[in-house]
């Protein structure tokens, strides 16, 4: 099975102590450790919320959202000034693929996924930026899916990475004024 796995065809909710966890394996141990012994205590102390995606009653992927914030001298967004010294964001704070499940789609599903749930809280609370600490191997997914990069750090093991969502948020605001 090459092909990509169609969008409709997955699913995430959010991760609660009933789920069985023991199948997932990527290629990183330390976000299998996170998911399979961390996540949910996390989760419980209001540090993270973690996403599961299945495909098939199966567990193919997860993202894991905390709050977080950027400093406004580390973006660049073609203003030349900026009104305050940092600004509100969502961090992706984990994001995972089985290995089984790689290059079908699923990485990009779960990155819409976290935007999206990000979109939707953006009502309610001040955020103005989507955060990554991306390793240098994935940086290519997020540039491509129209994050940049903090120039400053590039060359870190996590490289911070943004996405302003305030041209969006005006986009969808414009559209249902309409």
């Amino acid at each position: 099975m090459n092909s990509i796995i169609p969008d409709s065809e997955l699913h995430t909710i959010p991760l609660n102590k009933t789920h069985n966890l023991s199948s997932f394996s990527c290629l990183s141990r330390e976000l299998n450790d996170f998911l399979k012994n961390d996540a949910l205590n996390d989760q419980n102390n209001l540090i993270s919320r973690t996403s599961l995606c299945f495909w098939n009653s199966e567990l193919v992927g997860f993202y894991t959202l905390i709050a977080d914030t950027i400093e406004a001298k580390a973006v660049i967004d073609g203003l030349e000034h900026y009104e305050y010294r940092k600004y509100p964001g969502v961090k992706i704070a984990r994001l995972a693929v089985d290995s089984r499940f790689e290059r079908k789609g699923i990485g990009t599903y779960l990155l819409l996924a976290a935007i999206g749930k990000t979109l939707s809280i953006c009502e309610s609370i001040g955020c103005r930026y989507i955060l990554v600490d991306s390793k240098q191997n994935s940086i290519g997914f997020y540039q491509k899916n129209e994050f940049k990069l903090v120039e400053k750090y590039k060359n870190r093991e996590f490289v911070p990475m943004y996405l302003n969502i305030q041209p969006v948020v005006a986009e969808m605001n414009f559209e249902t004024k309409d």
